[in-house]
């Protein structure tokens, strides 16, 4: 704590004067860790990635300055957003103004940032104070026996001490890899089928370039080209991820951006609740040893131990807010809470597997008109979450804070 203190006082050493406001509205209280994303309007002058805001009974709140969102196809193209993680803060039904002013050179370095690591050519890194915190495996295809490992980009999530959770390639069912995106019966061209999950065959997902990164004391984020090869290892379409690791109490928070566009005609995507969509898979320690103790968390309650629902076998385990999967890894209960959005594509057909794997699918079309655009988030805590924390955190993902930045 003494820390953060002298860190503050370092930080107020280098402000100006107030710059800008944030006008606050919706929700009367906001739960400690809601990220709050604020579009910054054309005329307010952006003197610094990072800034201070006071206001509404808080003070010195980090705020970061990043590109647009990957899922945000309405933004300009050179639109900018303020990111900031909210305390606990309680907003009276005719709003707050929090109070902004940008930071300089000096006082920005004063706060721990994340940053980015290449640990070589197919492997880069998110760390913070030193800690892992998610990495981003992209190895470049191969042949032979090396090509199971290598035909699909995945990312690897860490816990809070920066011990690994999630599984990579091998152990019971390779293609399941951290947190992924995938269809096993994916329809393109003159009625080519592909499986773009299982990555049999030419096809494959391919990292083609990295797009953006940035990284301060709020967050990082990284945007990444992927190429969808089929037949004859042709791209039939290109993905755009975005991956956002937020610093939040309690926890890590990922959220995950992508668009997916066609790079001819109509691309259908289809597949199975156990084999498309996307999906968060647990460490293959989970599967060897703690199966028997997974619990499954949901809006309407806590399972039992080991128990799972899965679509079509239960019709209405569809279209949930939220899914949390309580597992136990190296004597340690965590808990993975994924976060669906409206907006995603519906029916959203939901996956259960005690062996720690779990996510959703829909069926869509893409077309050059309609890309597919996709956004949920996925909390990791220790310990096992509560049902109201879940229901909070779903409803802040997708209602959240409405937030306007005005000149002073």
């Amino acid at each position: 704590m003494n820390a953060l203190l002298n860190a503050m006082v370092v930080l107020l050493s280098g402000l100006a004067a107030q710059d800008f406001q944030v006008e606050l509205k919706g929700p009367a209280k906001i739960p400690a860790g809601t990220p709050v994303q604020i579009a910054i309007p054309a005329g307010i002058n952006v003197k610094s990635k990072t800034c201070l805001l006071s206001g509404a009974g808080a003070t010195n709140l980090l705020g970061q300055v990043i590109e647009k969102f990957s899922a945000d196809l309405t933004a300009k193209e050179n639109q900018q957003y303020l990111v900031v993680v909210m305390p606990a803060l309680s907003i009276p039904d005719n709003g707050a103004t929090l109070a902004g002013t940008w930071m300089s050179n000096d006082a920005k370095s004063s706060s721990p940032s994340f940053s980015f690591e290449d640990k070589n050519p197919e492997l880069s890194q998110v760390t913070l104070e030193g800690k892992p915190v998610l990495q981003f495996v992209h190895p470049v295809l191969k042949d032979g026996k090396e090509r199971e490992a290598s035909y699909k980009p995945f990312h690897h999530l860490f816990d809070n001490a920066g011990a690994l959770v999630t599984k990579g390639a091998g152990g019971q069912f390779t293609h399941h890899r951290g947190i992924f995106l995938g269809f096993s019966k994916v329809t393109y061209g003159s009625n080519v089928k592909v499986d773009i999950w299982h990555c049999k065959d030419d096809t494959h997902q391919a990292f083609e370039k990295v797009l953006l990164r940035e990284s301060g004391p709020v967050l990082a984020s990284e945007k990444d080209q992927i190429a969808w090869n089929g037949k004859n290892k042709e791209t039939f379409a290109v993905e755009e991820r975005q991956l956002i690791v937020y610093k939040v109490p309690g926890g890590q928070l990922v959220e995950f951006q992508s668009v997916v566009r066609t790079t001819g005609g109509t691309v259908l995507l289809d597949g199975d609740p156990q084999h498309a969509g996307f999906h968060f898979r647990a460490s293959n320690d989970v599967a060897d040893k703690t199966f028997k103790e997974t619990i499954y968390l949901r809006p309407d309650g806590e399972d039992k131990p080991g128990a799972s629902r899965n679509w079509p076998d239960l019709k209405t385990h569809i279209n949930l807010p939220w899914n949390a999967m309580s597992f136990v890894l190296k004597d340690k209960r965590y808990t993975a809470l994924y976060l669906d959005n409206p907006a995603n594509p519906k029916e959203a057909r939901f996956s259960e597997r005690p062996y720690g794997r779990f996510g959703s699918y829909f069926v869509t079309e893409i077309t050059k008109e309609k890309p597919l655009k996709l956004k949920y988030q996925i909390w990791l805590q220790d310990g096992k979450i509560d049902i109201e924390s879940a229901n909070l955190k779903s409803q802040f993902f997708n209602n959240p804070v409405q937030a306007i930045m005005v000149a002073k």
